[in-house]
């Protein structure tokens, strides 16, 4: 679903104000969220669930019913490829249907353009508030593919990635890029980006790791940060690389690993690019 322009107005108008407000904005955007999206939740598809039937793909909607009256108006589906990158690819679904205690919709994927099978995939539920904020909720990942089939696309099915199915994908640790050299100083930046459609919500660790170039070993050197921070669109560590033995060879280089959670309790682990460690200034 696309956002209107009122909404993007709106959204422009609270980054101006969150500039100015900062934790306060956020305090009252919070409160609203919990008052008129709390007690919401998506119990189906579940994790790694496999459609073979893409036409009749079944999404649950459950709530805890308060005074605030709720509507599902929209089903978005999302593709995620073998690397973890994820494809907006439309709106399967539209409608107005009336949410009590539980809902069931039945959604056809292959009335969207670019719904390649089989793939894996994730809903965006859209629950309307007659009186407040819309609510986004975001299934776990399933799997769909084609009512007949070849074994190469069975194949292909059995073979999907089982990190994406449990919501690890979406999330990129863009610096150091490749290749960078990084002086071993205190307040070396890390810069984390992180896809809207991602499960990744908290962030727990990082910790820098080293690599021979020729055998292909790798050894923990250190944790640079510890944590609990809520994702956000880009996040940046500071890490503290002023007590690294550094090993200024060709052959070896360093890369960081992130440890994070998901909304739905997994742990996940992503790696960065490597990269090259120099003395300090």
């Amino acid at each position: 679903m696309k956002f209107s322009l009122l909404t993007v107005c709106t959204l422009s108008l609270l980054m101006t104000c969150s500039s100015v407000k900062g934790d306060a904005l956020q305090d009252e955007i919070d409160q609203a969220r919990n008052k008129f999206c709390g007690g919401i939740q998506l119990t189906a598809p579940e994790q790694g669930q496999v459609f073979t039937d893409p036409t009749k793909v079944t999404v649950t909607v459950t709530r805890v019913p308060n005074a605030e009256a709720k509507i599902i108006n929209g089903v978005d589906i999302y593709s995620i490829d073998a690397s973890g990158q994820v494809k907006y690819l439309g709106t399967p679904w539209r409608g107005s249907y009336a949410l009590s205690q539980k809902a069931t919709l039945t959604v056809d994927i292959t009335k969207t353009l670019g719904v390649v099978l089989p793939s894996q995939f994730e809903f965006r539920v859209w629950v309307h508030n007659t009186a407040g904020p819309d609510c986004t909720l975001m299934s776990k990942v399933f799997k769909a593919t084609a009512a007949t089939h070849s074994n190469e696309q069975t194949k292909a099915l059995n073979t999907l990635d089982e990190n994406i199915d449990r919501g690890c994908f979406g999330l990129d640790i863009s610096k150091p890029a490749l290749g960078d050299h990084v002086k071993a100083v205190s307040g070396a930046v890390v810069q984390i980006d992180r896809d809207p459609a991602s499960h990744v919500q908290n962030y727990k660790i990082l910790e820098l790791h080293k690599i021979n170039l020729t055998t292909r070993q790798s050894s923990k050197v250190e944790d640079v940060w510890v944590g609990n921070e809520v994702v956000h669109r880009m996040f940046n560590i500071k890490a503290d690389l002023s007590n690294v033995p550094v090993e200024e060879t060709k052959n070896t280089a360093y890369f960081y690993k992130l440890t994070a959670d998901t909304q739905h309790d997994e742990q996940c682990f992503f790696n960065s690019h490597p990269f090259y460690i120099d003395g300090g200034a």
